[in-house]
């Protein structure tokens, strides 16, 4: 073999090899299935179905060590039960869902009590490369002690005020989402907080962090903060909450306010809205699979909050 031939045979190679380290993704086909009550709205029964298709396909192609979370939650009193099992596909730890890829597709059977859902849908996964940032990150009910007031089962009463703890081992940039219990699953822009212009909020390695506290908060965002009290349109609500965290600087979401309801800021004179910028759940998707696809360093931590009356 002539020196020409080896060389370019060499440099082949090195191209795959080098793009098999960058697109280390695996094109799957998932199915999944869900049996819904009639009291869960469709989007988030659809949704249910999708995370379960999401996991299986994970499960078969690295292994069984997936971490779900999930939360049992049935109905108090005499009125119709609303279900009651949600199982996250976010929060494995050994692979991930990058993207779907086209329209899922859909096979729904109504029953008397429960609606039956069957999706199969293709996309792309990937294992969880090793040497991500081991993120500290706790849901405080009430109070910002990380110890006493951790809500290791995500259980609020209407009324109650939330606050994060967070703290990171290196530098990196931080946005929260929380996803409401409504038709639409609107996601409420929670970080950055509404009126940090530049769409990001930077974190310092080794910092802790209580989020939503303005005592907490440094000077110049402590006009910015706000409480968050929590609220329910049901008996009992499940509501979604993202933290998402990169060293690698991602701006959020686009998103928009509800002027509906403003106060006037005492210091600039302007309308304020008094509800977080919110988007809808399927633009959120959408712009959460660009960021998996271009920043393999993005960690995702999903918790489902129960709020009940």
């Amino acid at each position: 073999m002539s020196d020409s031939i080896s060389k370019f045979l060499f440099s082949i190679l090195i191209v795959l090899m080098c793009t098999g380290l960058v697109y280390g993704d695996d094109k799957v086909t998932a199915v999944g299935e869900y049996y819904a009550p009639l009291s869960m709205p469709p989007v988030q029964a659809r949704q249910e179905a999708i995370y379960r298709a999401q996991v299986e396909a994970i499960r078969k192609a690295y292994g069984t060590s997936v971490a779900e979370t999930s939360l049992a939650i049935q109905s108090e009193g005499g009125g119709q039960e609303r279900d009651s099992y949600y199982a996250v596909g976010e929060c494995d730890v050994r692979g991930e869902w990058i993207e779907t890829i086209g329209e899922p597709e859909w096979k729904i059977i109504p029953g008397e009590r429960e609606t039956y859902y069957e999706v199969t849908l293709k996309g792309r996964i990937r294992e969880i490369p090793g040497g991500r940032a081991d993120l500290d990150v706790r849901l405080l009910s009430n109070g910002t002690d990380k110890e006493r007031d951790w809500v290791k089962d995500a259980t609020f009463r209407v009324g109650d005020y939330l606050y994060l703890y967070f703290k990171s081992p290196v530098d990196g940039y931080l946005a929260c989402y929380l996803g409401d219990d409504d038709e639409r699953m609107t996601m409420q822009c929670l970080v950055p907080y509404d009126g940090m212009r530049d769409g990001v909020f930077p974190v310092e390695a080794g910092k802790e962090y209580i989020l939503f506290s303005r005592e907490d908060a440094r000077e110049s965002l402590r006009g910015l903060t706000r409480r968050l009290k929590m609220n329910a349109w049901n008996e009992s609500d499940i509501n979604q909450f993202y933290v998402i965290f990169s060293p690698n600087k991602f701006i959020k979401a686009s998103d928009s306010s509800d002027m509906s309801k403003t106060v006037v800021d005492s210091k600039t004179g302007e309308e304020v809205s008094l509800m977080p910028r919110t988007t809808d759940f399927i633009s959120f998707q959408k712009w959460l699979s660009r960021q998996r696809k271009r920043d393999k360093d993005l960690q995702i931590v999903k918790s489902l909050i129960n709020i009940r009356h």
